[in-house]
């Protein structure tokens, strides 16, 4: 997908789970080193469905360097920097 590439740090540290694995409600602190638990809220709410506004994996350097990129489509490139300037 064409558009604006961010790379963030791998995220670690305590997130507030609102769903479990079924999907049921909860509140629940756990400590956690999952994208999904600490970057997915805020994109999904903010930029759109991932996979199609976002999307992220590791390229090039992002397993020695402990980072991860997230990959923005075009109409949502302003989104990107708003991102890069929450977890840079």
């Amino acid at each position: 997908m064409p558009g604006k590439e961010i790379i963030v740090k791998w995220p670690k540290g305590w997130v507030q789970i609102m769903v479990d694995s079924k999907g049921r409600p909860i509140t629940q602190e756990v400590d956690s080193a999952d994208p999904n638990d600490h970057y997915r809220p805020w994109m999904e709410s903010h930029v759109g469905k991932q996979g199609w506004d976002w999307d992220w994996g590791l390229n090039g350097n992002d397993v020695e360097s402990n980072t991860l990129t997230i990959k923005f489509r075009i109409g949502k490139t302003k989104l990107a920097t708003i991102a890069a300037m929450r977890w840079a």
